[in-house]
């Protein structure tokens, strides 16, 4: 099958056949709201654990529809254009360092997330773009709630975020960030507002990064069953509707705890390295 094929298989099939799902499943997870309690604190202890943090997938056809081929080009060992579609992964992890330093409902964490695109398919297969993603931050768990809406906890962290490259090619930057997180029903939520930070005498590769990437993101999670369909949205309004960016995914089982993960986005920054580079996106896959 030819990737122009494929694409149009995702559009003209796959997403049709998500929408449909999700109208079918309302009524299912209407019913079953009451009983659903997916952020509530952890029952054990988290010091000393490590654990997933972010999505873990693989995506084995990602295609995208405009690559950055002005940045990319001269660092194609193949010579010419970048080629559209590669192989995507990303893994995420945390480990909890400390607890209980403040009260019994708190947790200090370190965590580590990288994402890759590997040109798999070109004669001399290479990793495009990688970006790398190491963090701290301090959670304290809540257990607040008014009219069905909960706030499950709250966190204080630092993030830095690089492709790694160096010299012309390098993209990097470091946030401060709060994080709050909670549930509605069957459906939750992260608000992520952050502020950027330059530590003195380190260079500046990027200084217009805020314009494109903005100043935080919200997400929001609808809980199916055994299924998950999530929305991303960054720099909507700050920038005037004009720099944003949007990613859907949605998770489904396949057998056992091996589910399906359809990944789209739409914008500005799909990495860092294309901080400042509109495209639009699509990959399917496997999640852990």
């Amino acid at each position: 099958m030819s990737f122009c094929k494929l694409r149009a298989l995702v559009i003209n099939l796959l997403l049709p056949n998500l929408l449909a799902l999700i109208s079918i499943t309302t009524v299912y997870a209407q019913q079953q709201a009451a009983d659903i309690d997916f952020l509530r604190q952890p029952a054990a202890s988290e010091q000393f654990n490590l654990s997933l943090y972010q999505d873990n997938y693989l995506l084995p056809l990602y295609y995208s529809d405009k690559p950055f081929q002005s940045y990319f080009i001269p660092q194609n060992p193949n010579g010419g254009k970048i080629n559209q579609t590669s192989l995507q992964f990303q893994f995420s992890l945390k480990y909890g360092l400390a607890e209980n330093i403040f009260s019994d409902h708190d947790d200090i964490f370190i965590a580590y997330t990288q994402r890759a695109n590997w040109q798999a398919y070109d004669p001399s297969a290479y990793f495009s773009d990688t970006q790398y993603q190491p963090e701290v931050f301090y959670t304290i768990y809540h257990n607040w709630q008014k009219h069905g809406f909960s706030l499950n906890s709250s966190s204080f962290g630092f993030e830095h975020q690089s492709n790694g490259k160096g010299g012309i090619y390098e993209r990097s930057w470091n946030r401060v960030y709060l994080k709050f997180i909670g549930q509605y029903q069957n459906f939750s939520y992260e608000l992520k507002p952050w502020v950027r930070i330059h530590f003195p005498n380190s260079t500046d590769y990027n200084r217009d990064i805020n314009h494109y990437m903005g100043y935080g993101h919200i997400k929001l999670n609808w809980h199916m069953g055994q299924q998950l369909l999530s929305l991303t949205l960054r720099n909507q309004i700050e920038s005037g509707f004009a720099r944003g960016y949007q990613e859907l995914s949605w998770k489904f089982p396949i057998y056992k705890k091996l589910q399906g993960y359809l990944l789209m986005q739409s914008g500005y920054g799909l990495t860092v390295s294309t901080y400042n580079h509109y495209d639009n996106a699509v990959g399917i896959g496997i999640s852990f």
